[in-house]
């Protein structure tokens, strides 16, 4: 039985409608790209004022031990005296090293009189060698002699050097200028220079010229110390007083426990007034700095102690560390050099979102 062409397709319409019906389709959930507000930040451009705690130090100081073991004879300085560099500090009486020193000069003597007579031996074995009065072995034997002897001058030499050196240790002397802090010893006192304790210390020196003033600098500010900069040193105990500091080290590293950095400021002290171990503050005023920008509080991310930015680029998700400054009301102010005037911030960011999610950025909030 034949079908014309209208009745064949009203019989197939219902086939498709059904087929239709089966073939899935996506969900509106497959399809949804999830909708955020954002905004971007504005450039911090005022200057900014720190003032951190700190405390001085010697610009140098240390701890002097003699490496001589024997009687204190002389006592030059006491605590708080001055000391200029090379200045004899103390003497040790050690006649065990003295002996010793004489001894080697007798053994030097003796080894060159030896060494000597065996030359003129191995020279007058190796004349008759030539006349064949001696055999080759003969003189063999009488040049290793001139050799071994030879050697021995030189051994007994070295050890007078060595026991020189010790004397030389029995004189204590300044390794640079400054103030005795501390003495630990008296005149008449024996003391050990091969003790491997700490207790045998002579004196303590330090330098007080010049002054470390120590500081741990957060993150905003570590970050933006460079040469050249300076701060103004307070100390309660010397109040209308500002002293100039200069940037002198810094540490380059956090401490994992605080998340601050060593820094270290310079003071000039030529009158000694300002002794070390005092507290103060250093107070820095920096430009504006570099990619330092105000983002509103909602949305920084904190995790373990690392500020961050969830950012919205090329339509996914992108986490930029920072490091936070002060907070002004709604506002903060954080640094990164990969933040730009054109960074879209995610405001609020979902506890969910993970870099390189898609996402959607709704238009952006006045900030």
């Amino acid at each position: 039985m034949k079908m014309n062409s209208h009745a064949l397709a009203f019989a197939l319409l219902p086939a498709a409608l059904v087929f239709a019906r089966a073939s899935p389709q996506p969900s509106d959930s497959a399809r949804a790209v999830p909708q955020v507000q954002t905004v971007t930040p504005i450039a911090a451009a005022e200057s900014r004022t720190y003032t951190i705690p700190g405390r001085t130090e010697a610009f140098e100081s240390t701890t002097i031990f003699t490496r001589a073991t024997g009687i204190v004879k002389d006592r030059r300085f006491d605590i708080g005296d001055h000391v200029k560099a090379g200045d004899v500090m103390a003497t040790i009486d050690a006649p065990e090293i003295d002996r010793a020193v004489e001894s080697a000069n007798a053994m030097i003597d003796q080894a060159e009189a030896r060494a000597e007579n065996a030359r003129l031996l191995a020279e007058r074995a190796a004349s008759l060698l030539e006349t064949r009065a001696i055999a080759q072995a003969e003189v063999d034997l009488r040049n290793s002699n001139a050799a071994e002897t030879a050697a021995a001058v030189r051994f007994a030499k070295t050890e007078l050097a060595r026991y020189k050196e010790q004397q030389g240790f029995a004189t204590v002397y300044a390794p640079f200028s400054g103030v005795i802090a501390a003495r630990n010893f008296n005149r008449g006192d024996r003391v050990r220079g091969d003790s491997s304790t700490a207790d045998g210390w002579l004196y303590r020196l330090v330098e007080l010229n010049r002054l470390r003033f120590v500081i741990a600098a957060p993150p905003d500010l570590a970050l933006r110390l460079k040469a050249g900069d300076s701060a103004k040193v307070r100390f309660a105990e010397f109040p209308g007083s500002d002293l100039k500091a200069s940037l002198y080290r810094t540490s380059g590293v956090f401490d994992d426990a605080n998340g601050t950095m060593r820094v270290e400021l310079l003071i000039e002290n030529p009158d000694l007034t300002i002794p070390a171990g005092l507290t103060g503050a250093a107070t820095f005023t920096l430009g504006a700095a570099d990619r330092t920008f105000l983002v509103p509080n909602n949305t920084i991310t904190t995790t373990r102690g690392q500020a961050s930015l969830s950012t919205v680029e090329s339509g996914k998700v992108k986490v930029i560390r920072v490091a936070v400054g002060r907070s002004l009301g709604t506002n903060t102010e954080v640094t990164s050099a990969e933040l730009t005037p054109e960074t879209r911030i995610i405001i609020n960011p979902n506890a969910m979102l993970r870099a390189g999610d898609e996402v959607q950025a709704a238009a952006e909030r006045t900030k």
